[in-house]
């Protein structure tokens, strides 16, 4: 069922917000009120209610008479690759700008996004902040951030080892030839913007920062060991899909770092649990490569396995910027 929207003020170019959003009550009035303010106008905001049971889909409707808000609602919970794609279908909207509803815009987002993709039409990636309540911005994280590459073979081959596009802004045209978003729980981005590169389109990145990543208790991206085996299935089907040789050895590399990383999850259960034997076994064996900090990780898992992961949790709150 999808609900009309109202009419937008001027724009130089109709950009539709995409919002997917799952029991999102808590978050979304702020999200919202961030596309209110932004100094470039949407033509339309769609947020996609994926099941919730909260009062999400009240939240919404109550912000229509400051943007043209449409509501689309799921039958039952599918996650955010399917509901993205259900509020996408609702608009006809030539450029697509994405949103969680626990994240925020800085209110030149839209205006910033919009010149990026105006010198370069195809992908555009945001600049964002991460942040923690409790804990600020994640500055370290912003500081280490590698420039992208300019060359598209070597945009593909970068992405095809992690994800470094955030707050995805593209044309209907681009989604449309890539496929859509498809059923992967985590990582539905990752996948199509592979697969959006994998199709010809051209990467950018916004001028700065103009985004906030909320990283919060319960948000599907924040569990380590799920996001890992979920990118396993994303560069499974990117290796599978590849279509030139340097395509597929890049997946294939990105694979082998995220097999190592699920080993050295597996071993850490492991000793936690009480089998350190079992966990030098499984540090010793299985897949290689994921960059010499996991290497030696896994080394050490394999001589003093208990005392590896004490040390890991002792210090994991200085080295990783997550929730406690």
């Amino acid at each position: 069922m999808t609900e009309p929207a109202t009419v937008a003020p001027n724009r130089p170019l109709d950009v539709a917000v995409i919002i997917p959003a799952f029991n999102a009550g808590h978050y979304l009035d702020q999200a919202l009120a961030s596309v209110a303010g932004q100094t470039l106008a949407p033509a339309v905001v769609v947020v996609a209610d994926d099941g919730s049971t909260d009062d999400t889909v009240a939240r919404a409707r109550r912000w229509r008479d400051h943007l043209p808000v449409e509501v689309v609602r799921l039958g039952r919970n599918a996650g955010p690759g399917p509901a993205r794609h259900r509020a996408i279908l609702a608009t006809d909207a030539p450029v697509l700008a994405m949103l969680d509803a626990d994240d925020l815009w800085l209110p030149d987002h839209l205006e910033t996004m919009t010149a990026a993709y105006e010198r370069a039409p195809g992908l555009v990636t945001a600049r964002e902040f991460a942040w923690i309540r409790g804990r600020g911005i994640d500055l370290a994280r912003r500081r280490a951030r590698a420039p992208i590459p300019t060359d598209p073979d070597e945009q593909l081959a970068a992405l095809l080892q992690h994800n470094y596009v955030s707050f995805g802004f593209f044309p209907r045209t681009l989604y449309e030839l890539a496929g859509g978003f498809r059923h992967f729980l985590v990582g539905e981005d990752w996948d199509l913007w592979i697969r959006m590169l994998q199709a010809g389109g051209r990467l950018s990145e916004a001028s700065h920062p103009t985004a906030l990543h909320r990283v919060r208790p319960g948000s599907l991206s924040v569990d380590p060991v799920r996001t890992v085996e979920h990118g396993i299935a994303v560069l499974t089907a990117a290796a599978a899909e590849a279509r030139s040789p340097r395509a597929r050895a890049a997946a294939e590399r990105g694979l082998r770092a995220l097999r190592a990383r699920k080993r050295y999850h597996d071993v850490c259960a492991l000793a936690g649990d009480g089998h350190p034997w079992r966990a030098r076994l499984t540090a010793l064996r299985g897949p290689r490569g994921g960059g010499l900090k996991l290497t030696l990780g896994l080394a050490a898992m394999a001589v003093a396995p208990r005392a590896s992961l004490q040390l890991d949790l002792a210090t994991r709150r200085y080295r990783v910027f997550t929730v406690e």
